[in-house]
């Protein structure tokens, strides 16, 4: 009977810890300040506000054990695949010498000139994962990703920084920070996480015989 209810006092303790009000009170923080910019910050501070406010909902829900589980049928697959190759084509397309293997930061149809000759550090971060997904869902073959990777990254070396950083747009075709200059924390940190997607790549890629 004692452990029976242990078992019962476990599992009470377990649920108290995954409903919503324990992660209100665990996040806390995030509504006190959240509230505080709903009423006295500027517009764009209440939305930030608002997104504090409901971070706790948020957490909850994506910590929900969802057991309903549905396999993938051949048709979706294949379609999911048709997809991939054709966003990869894509990058491939524009990841070239001419663009000093940079990828253009948009493109658009309905132009005479479909791309622009610019591009951030969250691009070259994006384009970098795409590399490594394009290996990783067999379109290209190891030697072909190292290579792009390789051309990508000797660009990047080669670019003007400020104190280290990437600034936040680059042309392109000169390679020249575009005016006014500045650094982004936001996209600098992104081109960080991904520096890190790309060297545990390699790391667990390190012995590949077709390199």
């Amino acid at each position: 009977a004692k452990c029976q209810q242990k078992r019962i006092q476990i599992n009470a303790d377990q649920n108290s810890k995954t409903d919503l009000n324990s992660y209100y009170k665990e996040m806390r923080v995030n509504v006190y300040f959240g509230t505080l910019f709903l009423f006295f910050a500027s517009i764009i501070g209440k939305v930030f506000g608002i997104f504090w406010i409901i971070a706790p909902i948020v957490a909850w829900y994506i910590s929900l054990d969802n057991e309903r589980k549905e396999e993938i049928t051949e048709t979706n697959r294949r379609y999911l695949d048709e997809i991939g190759k054709r966003t990869w084509n894509f990058f491939e397309d524009y990841i070239t010498e001419e663009n000093n293997y940079l990828m253009t930061d948009n493109y658009q149809e309905d132009r005479n000139s479909k791309i622009v000759n610019r591009t951030s550090s969250t691009n070259i971060g994006l384009e970098l994962l795409a590399i490594i997904s394009a290996y990783d869902l067999g379109y290209i073959n190891f030697k072909k990703s190292i290579d792009f990777l390789n051309k990508v990254l000797t660009t990047v070396v080669g670019l003007s920084k400020w104190n280290g950083h990437l600034y936040n747009w680059y042309n392109t075709k000169t390679l020249m920070p575009l005016i006014p200059r500045y650094i982004s924390t936001v996209d600098s940190g992104n081109f960080v996480g991904y520096l890190y997607v790309v060297k545990q790549f390699l790391y667990e890629n390190k012995n590949k015989a077709d390199l």
